[in-house]
This record gives C-alpha cells, structure tokens and sequence, in this order.
C-alpha cells in the first residue's frame, strides 16, 4: 500500500465486555480488537484464533468472522483505512453473509490490509486503545481527528509486523540502538546473537547487507563518531575519550582514529580550537 494515502477514517471506538457467541458476520469496513484482559476466540475461514491480553487483530472489511467468548474486555475499532470513499460518519453494523451488500463494502485490495493480521505482542499499545474508545465516550472537540492520528501510527506499526521481510531492517535498527547505548564496553558477536535472539553469523550477514560493514566495523566507526564529537565540544583528553569511547589503550584509539579522519585526534582538536561558535 503507498503509505501517502493511509489516513484512516474512524467511525466507532469502543470498549466491549461480553460477547457469549455470534454468528458469521462481514464488516462493511475493517475492525480492529485489541484485547485488553480475558479471552476471545476469532473464526475466520479455517483459521480458530484465541487472542489473549495484549494481542491485537485486524481484520479487513468483507471478511467472515465469527466471535465467541465467556469473559473478555476489548477495545473494537471501525474505521476506513483511507478518507477517500464516500463515508458514513456512523458506526456501520456487520450483516450476515447472506445479507451482505457488495456495493457498500470499503474493501482495501493492497497488501499488508487485504489480509488478517494477528499481532501479539502490543501490551505497551493498551492505553493508547483505551484513549481511542474514551474519545469516542466523550465525543468533544476534534476526538475523530484525534482518534484517526493515533489510529494510523498502530496501523503503520501493524504494516511493519504484518512485512516479514522488513525483520532484518526492525533488527538493523535495535542492534544500532545497542550499540550506541553500550559502545564503551566490549561488544562480541555471542553476546549480541543471545540478545536479539539470533545466529551472529545471520545478524553479520545483515548488517554487510544492509549496512555495507562488518559488524567490528559497525562498532569502530560509532565509536569514532562519537570520540570526534568529543574532541570537537568537550575539553577531556585523548586518554579520558579514548577510555570512554571502548578503548583500552590509548595508541590505538590514536592509530584508529588517524585511519578513520586523515589526523590523529590532537591534529583534529586543533582544527576546532580557533573557530568560533
């Protein structure tokens, strides 16, 4: 889906809790349940899906869906993917199969949204939901645009899990973030394999793809970022940035950073000494 065009139009926001059983139903427009405590279960075509606190399902308009539960409290969400359909400002009721008007049905035929998509990790989302339906209790001021920017952040974040070949990018990113928050101390590539939960062999061959490094360089050339920068706003010596930065010894911060910028860090400090800020 070109992303440009995702501004989704809320209609509904509200907290359910309890719904014994229902029959097939088809949405003229998409849902979403986040569940925020006790259990549902979802059939759609062959699929049984249990959804449990923190899981979130969309499910596209024009799909079959049957709902059963004994105890539940959930977040249900109608909403239009884009604003660029004819719409009813209303919440718009399911119908049966057999009742079901083609002609009304906002259907998206773009990928990731033609299909449904289970994502069960979204517990840090559950007060974002909760502020969707109560925007929607208390209907004041501009509680639909309100409800339809916070809507599109989850569907972009929903967009990314539902991609599996976007996972070495989502990987690429967390690995600089450890990086960056742990480069003074020794990075090997066992530790980092145990941390996200992958082969190192797999997250080297990612960052050389996608990164054009390896992962020493990867390291070597933040910590350099890092020691310029250093060099350039703070008055610590060689020695205190180099220590800072993950090295050791001081000689070899010098000869790694001289490979790195063309002049040895006292050379480089000395560019700056003079400017003025």
């Amino acid at each position: 889906m070109d992303f440009a065009r995702l501004n989704p139009f809320v209609r509904d926001a509200a907290i359910y809790e309890k719904i014994a059983k229902s029959a097939e139903a088809r949405a003229y427009d998409s849902r979403i349940i986040y569940m925020i405590s006790g259990g549902l279960t979802v059939t759609i075509g062959k699929e049984r899906l249990k959804l449990a606190p923190g899981n979130l399902l969309y499910i596209p308009a024009g799909v079959g869906y049957k709902l059963k539960s004994q105890y539940m409290r959930a977040a249900i969400l109608c909403f239009d993917l884009t604003d660029e359909q004819p719409l009813p400002e209303e919440r718009m009721s399911a119908a049966a199969p057999e009742d079901f008007d083609e002609t009304l049905c906002h259907r998206c035929d773009e990928a990731p949204f033609d299909k449904w998509i289970l994502v069960e990790d979204m517990e840090s989302d559950r007060d974002t939901f909760i502020k969707m339906c109560e925007l929607f209790v208390a209907r004041e001021g501009f509680y639909r645009a309100y409800a339809s920017a916070m809507l599109k952040t989850l569907l972009l974040k929903l967009a990314e899990n539902a991609d599996e070949s976007a996972l070495p990018s989502r990987m690429i990113e967390s690995l600089g973030e450890y990086i960056r928050e742990n480069s003074h101390d020794d990075i090997s590539n066992t530790e980092l394999g145990a941390i996200f939960g992958y082969h190192p062999f797999y997250i080297s061959r990612m960052l050389k793809e996608r990164r054009g490094v390896t992962m020493r360089q990867y390291i070597i050339s933040y910590r350099m970022k890092s020691a310029e920068s250093m060099l350039r706003l703070t008055s610590k010596s060689v020695a205190e940035i180099a220590e800072e930065n993950g090295f050791s010894d001081a000689s070899y911060f010098t000869k790694s950073f001289k490979q790195s910028f063309g002049v040895t860090p006292k050379e480089y400090r000395a560019r700056f000494e003079e400017e003025l800020i």
